[in-house]
């Protein structure tokens, strides 16, 4: 695969990983009328190089609402001006508001691709056992149903593994393929907190939010363990529960390697760290 074509030279490409707040945004994705991640980024991009237009190529979307620890994408540099990796870490650091830092920025290959060199990602989701508040709330979804944990796992037990999961996908027709495997999902408790991440080769369009709502209910006892599996094996989206919250939800880590994928373990609760 080549390079992108720029209006200038490109002479190195870095890979940022990228913490950011998603209440505040329509998603990472540039779009119409809407304040995205990727266009914030961008801009203080472009200025450090001197007005030459910098593309970020993300390594996926996530959803207005959705958070993220370590989202990944890259970007040429063009040689002039030359920005050393240390001195662009704290540029953009110091620039970039509150709700958006920059976590790692190091080099890749030139024909690196954020998104097609990818072999996995981690999501998780949280959900608030406790009482709800204006601010847990942004990170956490507070459901009303109470939550039994050992169903929890016993739904998440039979959602891993490699299918084809075209009841848990918004806008089905737009997807070419709706098979995917999903190595693991880790069901954690923290305090009045429950952590639901998912470790897959990839993940459709709202596909782990649409698990998510499979998985409360299942919490909730309105449905069974086995309805998972026959609502899986349905392929039809109109049979299972309806999609969860985004606020809950944290791209915790885009990964390029694949020990690191195997290896990889939710450090805590998302938003304390």
């Amino acid at each position: 695969m080549g390079i992108e074509p720029t209006p200038y030279i490109p002479v190195k490409r870095y890979l940022l990983e990228i913490a950011y707040d998603g209440g505040n945004y329509s998603g990472w994705q540039i779009q119409p009328h809407c304040l995205a991640v990727q266009q914030v980024i961008q801009e203080h991009l472009t200025k450090l190089y001197d007005k030459q237009p910098i593309h970020l190529i993300g390594s996926s979307r996530t959803d207005a609402g959705v958070h993220a620890q370590n989202f990944a994408a890259t970007f040429l540099a063009p040689e002039q001006p030359a920005i050393t990796m240390e001195r662009l870490f704290k540029a953009l650091n110091r620039r970039l508001p509150p709700d958006i830092k920059i976590h790692t920025i190091r080099e890749v290959p030139l024909t690196f691709h954020a998104r097609y060199d990818t072999c996995g990602k981690a999501y998780t989701y949280v959900l608030n056992f406790g009482e709800d508040s204006p601010f847990v709330g942004r990170y956490a979804w507070h459901p009303w149903r109470k939550q039994n944990v050992d169903l929890i796992r016993q739904a998440a037990t039979r959602l891993t593994g490699t299918h084809d999961y075209s009841s848990f996908v918004v806008e089905r027709k737009e997807i070419d393929d709706a098979v995917r495997t999903i190595y693991r999902i880790d069901v954690e408790e923290f305090g009045n907190f429950c952590c639901i991440t998912f470790v897959g080769n990839g993940f459709l369009y709202k596909m782990i939010r649409c698990l998510m709502g499979m998985i409360e209910a299942v919490g909730a006892g309105v449905m069974t363990p086995e309805d998972v599996t026959r609502i899986l094996e349905a392929k039809d989206r109109t049979q299972a529960p309806e999609t969860a919250p985004p606020n809950g939800l944290f791209l915790m880590k885009v990964f390029y390697d694949e020990k690191e994928r195997e290896n990889f373990k939710l450090p805590g609760l998302p938003f304390l760290f």
